[in-house]
């Protein structure tokens, strides 16, 4: 008997172009060509989209740059013919043979050898056919699949049966992308074979003892088979190629509706944790199911980690509130997390490469949750696992999101039927990683008022009832944010529950009390907005920027709408004259923006189970968002800011304001945030400069930080000089009994009159000095003045630290995850130096 395997249909070796919509069904395309069919066919990729064709083929300006989104509009308008010819083994003859398409983007039907095979609708289910009869073993064999025009919109309500069913949101326009409309073969195509019986869903179950030192497994396979057969699966699971257990159980298989639970007991387990918890451990199990001859009928895999995670109750909450704290193995994790969003507008054709540089970078940034918004993807299976490798927890929402005042799901019959069998396809594709620990019915879905829905609304209730079911062992939230309020807002103190917002920069003033005022259990959406890096305005800008314009439609179009408008960063640093200027302002105002804002929800550790804000990434490359990664991958300012916000041993600052103009005296609480064992014996030096470096003010703090704590570890005050009307930083520093510095954090502050930042950008010059050292470099102030903004260009590489201040005379020792990288370190007032460490 010949073996089962699997033929991937995947590869740039497509072709497609385009008809009006239904004209393939005249023109019988099954058949053959069109005569148009010639002057339109482009070679194409799948996964991927048409979109990518055409800009390969050169058919369209590229849709990143300036306002030519506009042009593509016509695209999702279209109906597309994709072919593809190829030649089945030979070896397949006897076998049973199923087409499985992992992702349409999002209607099409599918012929094979001209006989039509199915047709399929849905964005995030599989489509599958049974098509032994159809292949043609050891010949060419020819895949036409034409995929049916997009809907025109996308809400909540809808007026039409196409316009509710889910496809992703964000893709129709938001305030952060253009309006792209992603239409073709988003996933993968595969042709699988296999004996006369096969596996269907796998499900993995895992239930940890109370001392933490074993776990039963239990294996749910579900099998189909085309005639009753007799057969026996062997299951052996492995940890790091080693075997742990085996298990072979007989059955016989009949039709599709027979399963079996096989169980084993794994001593000594190896726990998966979250990022900074512990080791994220992972097993695999390999299954395999034998005939009555030893005949191999199908075999399969699946990598699991075994981990139990629990929801909570925050400490003090209100007794109406869900349990948003998360424990893992019986272990309290407080949430530092970012929220995702797709990672390009045409997400088919999005690399593993690119996936692994965002999870890498927000797994050193000490992230150990993402939360995929409501309007974007069920993601690629490449997400979860690099997720389930990094620790990364993953927060899944259903692709339901608002939609301007179309907030409300529909609670007819028809449209919940459609809900639970979209659930039902979506849950046991991805519910086996150990990163998947929660399910949420859709981003900010709200009722009257603004008022968050709750478990109670018919569509969130069969959302909920299917997660249940078929992923018991996650936790589930009924929308985001959840409770009384929607908003963040100090008025409403012990109110909030999950919160969203705010999204802008609120001022010098402003910021700063708002995020010491308001009290949410969990703060799952909230940002501030900074420009993009210079070179991706480059990239974007036809011509060169000379000042960012809301006239400007092009700023306009790529985000530069209302995250942050060019006079409140001027109220702050004054006039920008260039566009290098801007950058360096607003990002500076981004960075401390939400540096604050997760630092004043650590100081709540506890009472606030954690903090997301929006978002890591971009799908479109703005001008200005409030993304923390461009879309090319380039950090800003506010990704360290937050890094070093969310490190496992950190040291901040609460105080009221930035701008000190009216006031007399400098306060600040400070703070010890550890995540890890208790720490003793420990000085908090808190010294606060001049721009010349001259020292102002210095306090030493004798503290201890106990585990997995907040804790305070004193107050400042010091009361201005006569006449004191500069500008002025704090630097903190926290040096163990032996004296090594454990933590550092520097804030910039201003008593200067307004525009009070603004000596910041006319700071007296320095210079630097960078060395090559152990795992990286070392940069030095070599000059008499404190460097600004010190920047770490590492190209792809990963480097510890960027954009902080450095005091005359002092060093910092950084490391880069490739050590042949070729780095370029600058600072606002220091130049800026290359060297190749190659």
């Amino acid at each position: 008997m010949n073996k089962p395997q699997v033929l991937s249909l995947d590869g740039n070796d497509w072709t497609v172009y385009w008809l009006l919509p239904h004209e393939w069904e005249c023109r019988k395309v099954w058949e053959g060509d069109p005569p148009e069919a010639a002057s339109r066919r482009l070679p194409a990729a799948v996964p991927g989209h048409v979109q990518e064709a055409l800009l390969q083929a050169g058919e369209l300006p590229d849709w990143r740059i300036g306002t030519n989104s506009r042009l593509w509009e016509w695209v999702s308008e279209r109906d597309w013919v994709y072919r593809k010819e190829f030649t089945a083994p030979a070896e397949l003859a006897g076998l049973d043979l199923h087409l499985r398409f992992e992702g349409i983007d999002d209607s099409a039907v599918v012929f094979l050898n001209g006989q039509r095979i199915g047709s399929h609708t849905g964005q995030f289910q599989p489509a599958e056919w049974n098509v032994t009869d159809g292949v043609r073993p050891g010949a060419v064999n020819e895949l036409l699949v034409v995929v049916r025009r997009a809907p025109e919109v996308q809400g909540q309500i809808g007026r039409t049966s196409q316009e509710r069913r889910w496809k992703s949101r964000f893709a129709y326009g938001w305030d952060w992308c253009t309006r792209l409309v992603p239409i073709g073969l988003w996933d993968s195509v595969s042709l699988v074979a296999t004996g006369g019986a096969r596996f269907g869903n796998i499900s993995i179950y895992t239930n940890v003892a109370n001392d933490r030192t074993e776990a039963a497994v239990s294996i749910v396979c579900e099998f189909a088979a085309r005639q009753p057969t007799p057969a026996t699966i062997f299951t052996e699971i492995t940890q790091g190629g080693l075997p742990v257990a085996s298990i072979a159980d007989p059955i016989t298989v009949f039709g599709s509706d027979t399963s079996l639970v096989q169980s084993a007991t794994l001593k000594r387990v190896q726990l998966w944790w979250p990022n900074g918890a512990g080791h994220p451990s992972l097993y695999q199990a390999a299954l395999t199911l034998v005939d009555e001859d030893e005949n191999v009928l199908d075999q399969t895999s699946v990598e699991f980690g075994v981990r139990q995670v629990d929801a909570v109750p925050c400490e003090g909450a209100p007794p109406d509130s869900l349990p948003y704290s998360l424990a893992v193995n019986g272990r309290r994790v407080w949430i530092k997390g970012w929220n995702w969003v797709p990672l390009d507008h045409l997400y088919g054709g999005v690399p593993a490469e690119r996936y692994e540089r965002f999870l890498r970078l927000a797994r050193a940034a000490h992230v150990n949750l993402l939360r995929v918004w409501g309007g974007g993807l069920l993601e690629k299976e490449t997400f979860y696992r690099l997720c389930d490798r990094y620790g990364i927890m993953v927060w899944q929402e259903f692709p339901l999101s608002s939609s301007g005042l179309d907030n409300t799901p529909p609670a007819d019959p028809a449209y919940l039927d459609y809900l639970r069998e979209q659930a039902e396809g979506m849950i046991p594709r991805r519910r086996n990683h150990a990163s998947l620990v929660l399910w949420c019915g859709g981003n900010e879905l709200t009722g009257e008022n603004q008022e968050p829905l709750g478990s109670d609304h018919p569509a969130l209730a069969e959302l909920r009832s299917a997660v249940e079911i078929d992923h018991p062992q996650s936790q589930w939230l009924p929308t985001s944010p959840t409770g009384p309020r929607f908003s963040a807002d100090p008025e409403h103190r012990g109110e909030l529950h999950d919160v969203h917002g705010p999204w802008q920069w609120l001022g010098l003033r402003r910021h700063p009390e708002f995020y010491n005022r308001i009290d949410p259990l969990l703060h799952s959406e909230f940002g501030c907005a900074g420009a993009a890096n210079a070179e991706t305005l480059q990239a974007i800008f036809p011509e060169e920027v000379t000042r960012p314009s809301l006239e400007d439609p092009t700023w306009m179009a790529h985000g530069g709408n209302w995250w942050l408008r060019p006079e409140e960063v001027e109220a702050a640093f004054g006039e920008c004259p260039d566009v290098h200027t801007f950058i360096r302002a607003s990002q500076q105002l981004q960075a401390m923006g939400l540096q604050y804002g997760v630092e004043a929800n650590r100081r709540r550790k506890w009472r606030c189970a954690g903090t997301l804000p929006w978002q890591l990434n971009e799908a479109w490359p703005n001008a200005i968002c409030t993304s923390a990664v461009d879309y090319y991958g380039r950090p800003k300012p506010a990704y360290y800011a937050v890094k070093r916000a969310y490190a496992p041993f950190h040291v901040s600052a609460g105080f009221t304001t930035f701008d000190w103009v009216e006031e007399k005296e400098f306060r600040a609480d400070i703070w010890l945030h550890n995540s890890g064992e208790e720490r003793s014996l420990l000085n908090v030096v808190a010294t606060v400069t001049d721009l010349q470096g001259r020292e102002l003010y210095q306090e030493n703090l004798a503290a201890e930080a106990p585990e997995n704590s907040a804790e305070n570890a004193g107050d400042l005050a010091w009361r201005f000089p006569d006449r004191f009307a500069e500008p002025f930083l704090l630097f903190l520093e926290v040096i163990d009994e032996e004296g090594d510095t454990l933590a550092r954090n520097a804030y910039l502050h201003s008593r200067a009159g307004a525009p009070a930042f603004a000596p910041f950008l006319s700071a007296p010059a320095t210079t630097l000095e960078v060395t090559p050292a152990e795992g990286g470099i070392c940069v030095r102030n070599t000059g008499k003045a404190v460097a600004l903004g010190i920047r770490i260009d590492a190209g792809d590489a990963l480097v510890d630290d960027s954009d902080f201040p450095l005091r005359p005379g002092t060093e910092r020792r950084l490391r880069l995850s490739d050590p042949d990288a070729t780095i370029t370190v600058s600072a606002w007032n220091g130049g800026s130096l290359s060297l190749s460490l190659s």
